[in-house]
């Protein structure tokens, strides 16, 4: 039987209101984002039962924990939800081997096979017997979800995990959470104010803006969300194309990605040809000329068709929306250069592109 996962509530803390309407009936692993204060980690308090919602209705798994017109508010610990948080909330008293082992303490059979599973997945097998404070930032993290999946959770749920962590544990623990979702059948909500992280790691992505849902979808559909550089802590104008890789030039130490038959150039990529790519391009490193340039270092020189312009006067730029075969692109430009080149929508323009960024697959 397939499962079924709603959640659908409103409440109201303080000056701040939720309406929050959402759906998810496989077991992928499903990412909510947004701005700080958006509301993203109130969603998981309430799945939890930690906040108590003014009205509405949540079933995990097929089994309603909270309905406002049943009037069922289903009891924290007996919502079978592993909840790890950005700090690990670890016993410091407690031997690494025992803090997984609480996890099971409410079970009446402990099962040793699942057990050997969930180390190995998380690799911690060497690391049973340390004590907590002898603990890395990445380590006590994998321990955090361990004790969650030990308490045979029907749902993980992961609130800015990764927060404090270096860039080598970050991608490690990421491909971990992978594992777990494909290994152990349990969907996962993934919360997170990382853009790299949610396109990494999610089959659907929800943005959360001011308590509601601002969109939803795939990745193939988010990245052509117009409003989505917004969500990120700088609020700087970026794009998200996607690609294939074309080829490998061994000689100059290169990729060609496809993109909708353009050719872009970027650093070595390790996958293989026709495999995706999702590209991230800042605005700012995005130039425009009429005409192809002469004795330049920059290698991706694209033609393009400019589809829109939106001015800011306020802050002397202008954004410059760009067709890029079927997707698009944007660069920022000062009012200065708008007028001096006498830019206009329909016009063909060259878009110089001076960085690269591959952010997912």
């Amino acid at each position: 039987m397939a499962r079924s996962n709603l959640i659908k509530y409103e409440t109201i803390l303080g000056d701040f209101s939720s309406n929050i309407n959402f759906d998810f009936s496989d077991s992928n692993i499903i990412a909510i984002t947004g701005l700080s204060g958006s509301g993203k980690s109130t969603i998981a308090k309430v799945i939890c039962g930690l906040i108590k919602p003014k009205n509405g209705y949540i079933k995990i798994n097929n089994k309603i924990l909270y309905s406002s017109r049943d009037k069922i508010n289903i009891p924290p610990h007996q919502r079978k939800i592993g909840m790890v948080f950005q700090e690990s909330r670890l016993f410091s008293h407690m031997s690494v081997q025992n803090n997984l082992l609480y996890g099971q303490r409410r079970n009446t059979v402990f099962d040793q096979k699942k057990f050997d599973k969930i180390i190995n997945i998380l690799g911690i097998k060497s690391i049973l017997n340390r004590k907590i404070f002898n603990l890395s930032g990445g380590e006590a993290q994998r321990v955090s979800i361990g004790r969650a999946l030990l308490s045979e959770p029907k749902i993980l749920i992961l609130d800015e995990p990764l927060t404090g962590l270096d860039a080598q544990r970050q991608n490690k623990i990421l491909k971990i959470i992978k594992d777990i979702n494909k290994n152990l059948n349990i969907p996962i909500l993934f919360i997170s104010h990382s853009l790299e992280e949610i396109i990494f790691i999610a089959a659907k992505i929800i943005i959360i803006e001011n308590g509601k849902v601002a969109t939803q979808g795939s990745i193939d559909q988010i990245i052509s969300y117009q409003k989505l550089s917004s969500f990120n802590k700088s609020n700087t104008i970026y794009s998200l194309i996607k690609g294939v890789i074309h080829s490998h030039d061994k000689t100059n130490s290169n990729t060609i990605i496809d993109v909708n038959g353009i050719k872009l150039i970027t650093k070595p990529i390790s996958d293989k040809i026709n495999s995706g790519q999702i590209i991230k391009l800042f605005s700012k490193d995005i130039s425009i000329a009429t005409k192809i340039p002469k004795n330049i270092s920059i290698n991706n020189i694209l033609e393009t068709k400019i589809t829109k312009i939106k001015i800011s006067k306020k802050n002397g730029i202008a954004e410059i929306f760009l067709a890029l075969g079927k997707q698009q692109i944007v660069s920022e430009i000062t009012l200065f250069s708008l007028q001096k080149l006498k830019l206009k929508t329909n016009l063909k323009v060259y878009a110089l592109i001076k960085a690269i960024s591959i952010v997912g697959k």
